[in-house]
């Protein structure tokens, strides 16, 4: 693959999207090529930047549902676009120009409109910085993979395909305050992974939100960030196994 220069989206494109969700919305799922867009949208769309990443395609996947084709996207996502400073991976003007230009087609069918909501919410990434980015049909299949991947570990990619397997076990990590913590995520997911390895047969995903609010107990007395991977590791191994046999009684 080739080199290819990122672009983003203008400041006036975006305020006319804001401003036009729902007319915007209703084009978009009534048409499949989206040559339409320049016609409506104040030009210059789109500014092309000195940053540059290799060039990647996407596997159609419609409405995200085979879990293998959307790991295999994510890695690609995730491969091309990690260069990138995170101040560029964290602004929806970039997300918009994958949205909207180069994989209109694929991102329509992965997440098909079925109102102005699914355009704000998952197309425009209109919830907020650290929300929008995980509810954005592209950026949260980046940013998936960027909390989970382990360079250390044999197989990289272990914890983003448990994750995408069940997207509980993810999920409601990404909304707390301590998800752009890395090593946390990595950790908390190690110790998830490792209790169900040892009790398959009592996952539950109930206990996923659990998890989630006994990591944010801990940070109410403990400094999160000064806490080791291995440590939340065995913290998080020891409370998931609790539940679990919590759930015996």
């Amino acid at each position: 693959m080739s080199k290819i220069n990122i672009k983003m989206l203008t400041e006036d494109a975006l305020a006319y999207l804001r401003e036009n969700a729902d007319s915007f919305a209703k084009r978009i799922a009534e048409n499949e090529d989206n040559s339409w867009i320049k016609t409506i949208v104040p030009q210059p769309m789109f500014v092309e930047k000195k940053l540059q990443v290799e060039d990647f395609e996407l596997l159609d996947n419609p409405d995200s549902l085979d879990k293998e084709i959307d790991f295999k996207n994510s890695i690609a996502i995730y491969e091309s676009l990690n260069t990138l400073p995170r101040y560029i991976l964290c602004d929806e003007r970039f997300w918009l120009w994958l949205h909207l230009d180069k994989f209109y087609k694929t991102v329509r069918t992965m997440m098909k409109i079925r109102g102005k909501s699914t355009f704000t919410d998952h197309w425009l990434q209109s919830g907020g910085t650290r929300r929008g980015l995980m509810f954005g049909v592209l950026s949260r299949c980046y940013f998936r993979v960027a909390l989970t991947v382990d360079e250390k570990s044999k197989d990289k990619y272990e914890l983003t395909k448990w994750v995408i397997d069940n997207p509980e076990r993810f999920r409601n990590l990404t909304w707390r305050s301590f998800s752009s913590e890395e090593h946390l995520v990595r950790g908390i997911l190690k110790g998830e992974k490792k209790a169900v390895n040892a009790k398959p047969d009592k996952e539950s995903n109930n206990l996923y939100p659990e998890i989630a609010k006994y990591v944010s107990i801990i940070g109410s007395v403990r400094l999160l960030d000064c806490i080791s991977e291995e440590d939340i590791e065995e913290m998080i191994y020891q409370k998931m196994v609790e539940y679990m046999c919590n759930g015996d009684d």
